[in-house]
C-alpha cells in the first residue's frame, strides 16, 4: 500500500510539473504556440526554454539541500536561505565583482566557487557557534543562522554602495532571486552539479535516516555522526551554493518542499528525497508563472514570489514550534 501510494504521490509530482513547464514557457508578454518549440523558434528555444528548465533544477536542487540540512540538524526549519548559506554566497559574489572583476555580466565558472566558499564559510561558523561538546543545539543554530543571515546581509549591502549603477543592479537582482543564469550553460551546469551531488547524498540515504535516529543511536548501528554529518552537510552547502549562483538568493524552497514531502510520503530518505527534488521543481516553476503573470507587462523576480508563498508557511512551523 505504501509504494503504491509512494508511485501515485511521484506519478502526481511528474503530471503537475510537466504541465507548469507547458504553462511557464507560454507565459509572459508574448504568447507563443509550443508546438513552434519543435520548429526551433529562438525565443522558446533559447530564451524561455532554459530559463524553465533552470527554475525546476534550482528549486530541486535547493529542496535536496533543505532536506539533507534538515535531517542532520534535526532541525524542521533548518533551510539554505534561513541559515544564511545564501547570504554567504552573496557577500563572495559582490566582493568578488567589486574587488575583482567589475562589469559582472556574463556567466562565469567562478560564480559557483565563489559561492560555495561563501556559503560554506558562513555555515562553518554558525556550526562552531551553535555547537557545544560535538553536538549541535538545532533551536541554536537556527538562532545563531538568521543572526549571521542578517549580519551577513548588512555587509553585502555596504559593498554594494561602493558599485556602479549596473553592477549594483546585478547583485540587487540576485539577492531579489532573480534568474540571471537562464542560458543552456548554466542549465547544463545545474544538471550535472545536481545529479552528482544528488546521486552521492541518495545513495548514503540509509545513513542519513539513522542521524535522524539521535546520536546515540546512530552510533549504536555503527555510523561516526560527526564525520557523516560533515559529508552531508558539504553537498547540501554544494547544492545551494550551485542553486545560488544561477537563480540567487532565493528562500523558503527548501523549507516548504521537505515539509510537503514528508507529509506525502513519509520521513524515509530513500523515498524523500527524489520526491523533494520533484516537489521543488514544481513549486519553483509556478512561482516563476505567477511572477511572469501577474505584473505584466513587468517580470517579478521569482524569489519575491518564492517568500511571498514561504513566509505563512514558516510563521505556521514557528507558531507551532
Amino acid at each position: 500500500m505504501k509504494r503504491k501510494r509512494y508511485a501515485l504521490t511521484c506519478t502526481i509530482l511528474i503530471l503537475l510539473l510537466i504541465a507548469g513547464i507547458a504553462l511557464d514557457l507560454n507565459a509572459g508578454y508574448a504568447k507563443i504556440p509550443l508546438s513552434e518549440l519543435f520548429t526551433g523558434n529562438p525565443v522558446l528555444l533559447n530564451l524561455r526554454l532554459p530559463r524553465v528548465l533552470a527554475c525546476v533544477l534550482v528549486g530541486a536542487g535547493l529542496s535536496l539541500s533543505g532536506s539533507v540540512l534538515q535531517g542532520v540538524t534535526r532541525n524542521d526549519m533548518a533551510e539554505p536561505g534561513l541559515l544564511g548559506i545564501n547570504a554567504g554566497a552573496g557577500l563572495a559574489i559582490a566582493a568578488y565583482i567589486l574587488f575583482v572583476q567589475g562589469g559582472h555580466t556574463n556567466y562565469s565558472v567562478m560564480m559557483p566557487i565563489l559561492a560555495f566558499i561563501g556559503s560554506g564559510t558562513v555555515f562553518l561558523i554558525e556550526y562552531r557557534l551553535a555547537s557545544k561538546n560535538g553536538k549541535v543545539s538545532s533551536k541554536k543554530l537556527l538562532l545563531v543562522g538568521v543572526a549571521i543571515s542578517l549580519a551577513v546581509s548588512s555587509l553585502t549591502t555596504i559593498l554594494m554602495l561602493r558599485m556602479p549603477d549596473s553592477e549594483y543592479a546585478f547583485v540587487q537582482n540576485w539577492i531579489a532571486g532573480n534568474i540571471w543564469g537562464a542560458d543552456w550553460q548554466g542549465v547544463i551546469m545545474l544538471t550535472v552539479g545536481i545529479l552528482l551531488i544528488g546521486s552521492v547524498i541518495y545513495y548514503f540515504s540509509r545513513t542519513l535516516n539513522g542521524l535522524m535516529l539521535g546520536h546515540s543511536i546512530a552510533v549504536g548501528i555503527g555510523i561516526d555522526p560527526p564525520k557523516a554529518s560533515r559529508r552531508f552537510l558539504t553537498g547540501a552547502i554544494a547544492l545551494s551554493a550551485l542553486c545560488a549562483s544561477v537563480g540567487g538568493g532565493l528562500s523558503f524552497i527548501g523549507l516548504i518542499a521537505p515539509h510537503l514531502c514528508r507529509r506525502l510520503v513519509g520521513p524515509n530518505y530513500q523515498n524523500l528525497l527524489p520526491a523533494c527534488a520533484l516537489c521543488g521543481g514544481v513549486i519553483m516553476v509556478f512561482a516563476d508563472i505567477i511572477s511572469r503573470t501577474w505584473f505584466l507587462p513587468y517580470e517579478m523576480p521569482v524569489g519575491i514570489t518564492a517568500a511571498i508563498i514561504g513566509a505563512p508557511y514558516f510563521l505556521y512551523l514557528l507558531v507551532k514550534e
